[in-house]
């Protein structure tokens, strides 16, 4: 496998209660194949469908202890804003401190959509994603 894009994120940015959040993308450090565009962008454009393995890391902070929130890498309509599904995701139980977590996972792209890597908070307090990584690979 080679690595196609390793992007990161430069500033925190906050999750509301109940909200959900697409993670921009400010910082590049592979993109030979310019899936994800250059600047601050969340959405990457696969160039073949294949499987790819996919990683998120993200560093959160002020999640109350028992309450979830769930990473997910999300599918986009190409050429809209319409979410079709999340492709890959999993709930992250916080214990009350500032957390690191990992989702990742082998996954089918399509060429003919787009991907986003998202947080949803199901608790009840705003929780702020401190850092966060990306790395996909073919």
């Amino acid at each position: 496998m080679k690595i196609l894009i390793n992007l990161g994120r430069g500033k925190a940015v906050t999750v509301a209660a109940g909200k959900r959040q697409a993670l921009v993308f400010d910082k590049e450090w592979n993109d030979p194949e310019k899936v994800h565009r250059d600047g601050a962008y969340a959405d990457w454009l696969p160039k073949e469908s294949a499987y790819h393995l996919v990683t998120l890391n993200l560093v959160a902070a002020g999640q109350a202890d028992g309450e979830k929130l769930k990473l997910t890498v999300t599918e986009y309509e190409r050429d809209k804003d319409t979410r079709v599904k999340d492709a890959l995701g999993e709930d992250k139980v916080g214990n009350g401190t500032t957390a690191e977590y990992t989702l990742s996972g082998l996954m089918w792209m399509d060429e003919k959509k787009r991907y986003r890597a998202e947080v949803e908070n199901f608790g009840t307090t705003t929780v702020t994603v401190e850092k966060a990584y990306l790395k996909v690979a073919r």
